[in-house]
């Protein structure tokens, strides 16, 4: 803990000051802090390193304190990419990390052509770093749906002269691969399972003392190609743990880690150069199901941060200049940089024709399993969406349960108790909230007004506005502290279906888009049950029997359950994962469906 408040400590008068993507360095005292602060690391547990179109990669996120080879509680977001052997990007994934953990899938379409593709895993607080401390895994893909297959297709070669279709041997008795001296065994009851019938892995401890951990399963047909292999967590800490501290001094550029979420980065430029940019104003309104407001400044060249700390439901936010100037400025959004790799060694996937056959037999399961998708659904987990960023004390009033008047001036005058009006100092008319402590009021101040999660700054625009269409109006009385700004409590109204945003015509309001982390889901299970007959008529073309990113290791033993599918063939049983106290779990086990 901490290390952590050092941590907020030293970033807070840095992020204050400098926002933008790249922060610089000041003096030697930030530098020597930089220093300090631990490096992190990336691991992924893959589903396979060979994907067919129509078919999904899973993964899991293990993001790791460089330092003690911990889990990390720096980076709160991580980024996942695969790209082609041009260096494009295929899907960018920005996942939410919970304690150093994150998940996600991708479902891959039919344009995307067959090649070698690499997996990237990194945080913002890696960019620091040369990317060859990324994470990197081989990707190979299938796509029998585009007629050109010449980037993976050996041309004048036979099938065993090659080896390109693995004559792999059953690997009944080698339950283990390179078993780590953690005390973590994994059993199956049988090693020869018949169609749609139950399987169980058991997970236990071995040692007296306990073991707690978190691991990561999958289930597989095993590959009937010769694909690359997959980094295992025991590979993963094999690495030469080389320092991922470049060398900093004063002056020089480096990235903040996203500690509390999404960072947003911008700067501002006066269209007339008379106007100042230092020390201005910028609001950022996230509207939806929970609104958010916040205020920062720029520093000495117009540049400002926002730090969002709480999951949205959106996709945009608007971002306005606040005072009198405001028309004055135009604001530009910093998106996240395009990584640049040098230099990558993709693995060199092949194919023959002679495996045409099982090519095609492969790609029509895919499609007849896709086809029952939607009676075999993952669920999302919803994320948990916070309440407005005023909390839950307000005062509120719902319009329907009142006489409509034909404006809200005429509606907080007449209905609401404690909001009026006047005219500031300038003549403009403003809101009024009646405080709790009237002795305590400023003039001077005014109230934060929101409508529909947007900040608004004109008053009288709002006050003529056709209360008919306003579903609520809330409020605060006590006087509220946004950023460095102080206001004399909050007036938020909300409108009916939230229009106010689509009527909205302001040229100093920019509005950026928002990409929000990707939701965890709850994969599907098959379950076969011999009461229920509702699968019997439905195939089922599953080669991947399980998918179990979350697995929480606490007792002496763990049982995790699935059902085979009409598939026949050998299966693999990945388990990845790493003890609490970071040491790596890494087994395989092969079990046969006839």
């Amino acid at each position: 803990m901490f290390k952590k408040f050092l941590i907020y400590s030293l970033f807070f008068f840095i992020t204050s000051l400098w926002g933008q993507r790249q922060s610089t360095f000041k003096n030697e005292k930030e530098v020597a802090g930089y220093l300090t602060i631990p490096k992190e690391k990336i691991f992924i547990h893959y589903n396979t390193s060979l994907l067919f179109s129509g078919s999904y990669l899973y993964y899991r996120v293990y993001c790791f304190n460089n330092k003690n080879n911990l889990l990390s509680d720096i980076s709160k977001i991580a980024y996942i990419e695969l790209i082609d052997q041009k260096k494009q990007s295929i899907f960018k994934h920005k996942v939410q990390l919970k304690n150093g953990l994150a998940q996600g899938d991708f479902f891959l379409p039919v344009d995307v052509p067959s090649g070698n593709y690499k997996l990237i895993g990194y945080t913002q607080w890696m960019l620091n770093a040369p990317n060859s401390m990324f994470f990197q895994g081989d990707i190979s893909i299938l796509n029998p749906y585009q007629g050109n297959q010449k980037p993976i297709l050996l041309e004048n070669k036979t099938l065993d002269s090659i080896g390109a279709i693995a004559q792999n041997p059953i690997h009944i008795e080698q339950t283990v691969i390179r078993k780590p001296k953690n005390g973590i065994a994994l059993t199956l009851h049988k090693e020869i399972y018949k169609k749609r019938s139950p399987v169980s892995i058991e997970i236990f401890n071995t040692l007296s003392t306990p073991i707690t951990g978190n691991l990561s399963i999958s289930v597989r047909k095993k590959s009937d190609f010769s694909t690359s292999n997959m980094i295992t967590s025991i590979d993963f800490f094999q690495l030469e743990n080389i320092p991922l501290n470049q060398k900093k001094t004063v002056g020089s550029s480096f990235f903040l880690p996203e500690m509390r979420g999404e960072l947003i980065y911008g700067t501002i430029t006066p269209r007339d150069t008379t106007f100042p940019v230092s020390s201005v104003k910028i609001a950022l309104s996230v509207p939806g199901t929970a609104d958010d407001v916040k205020i920062v400044s720029t520093d000495k060249n117009g540049k400002f941060i926002f730090n969002l700390d709480k999951r949205h439901n959106t996709t945009s936010a608007l971002i306005q200049v606040l005072g009198k100037h405001k028309k004055e400025y135009r604001i530009k959004i910093h998106q996240f940089p395009k990584i640049e790799y040098p230099s990558l060694d993709f693995y060199n996937f092949k194919i023959t024709r002679q495996q045409k056959e099982t090519i095609i037999s492969k790609s029509i399961y895919n499609q007849i399993d896709n086809i029952f998708f939607n009676l075999k659904p993952d669920s999302i987990q919803e994320p948990k969406i916070y309440k407005a960023f005023y909390g839950a004390q307000k005062e509120s009033y719902e319009l329907d349960d009142f006489t409509r008047f034909p404006t809200i001036k005429e509606t907080v005058t007449e209905i609401v108790n404690g909001v009026g009006t006047r005219k500031n100092k300038n003549g403009d008319q403003i809101f009024i909230i009646n405080g709790n402590y009237p002795s305590l009021k400023n003039k001077d101040l005014t109230p934060l007004l929101i409508v529909d999660g947007i900040l608004i700054q004109e008053h009288e625009q709002i006050m003529e506005y056709d209360a008919r269409k306003v579903k609520s109006i809330h409020f605060i009385r006590d006087r509220y502290f946004l950023g460095s700004m102080i206001f004399e409590g909050i007036l938020s109204i909300e409108t009916i279906d939230r229009i106010y945003q689509k009527n909205l015509n302001k040229d100093y309001f920019f509005n950026t888009k928002l990409s929000s982390p990707k939701a965890e889901k709850k994969y599907f299970q098959q379950i076969y049950n011999a009461n229920d007959t509702s699968y019997d008529r439905i195939p089922d073309y599953r080669y991947q029997l399980l998918w179990e990113p979350a697995i929480t290791l606490e007792n002496d033993k763990k049982t995790v359950r699935f059902f085979t599918s009409d598939i026949i063939g050998e299966y693999e049983i990945s388990l990845e994962g790493f003890t609490d106290s970071g040491l790596p779990i890494s087994m395989r086990k092969y079990f046969k469906v006839e």
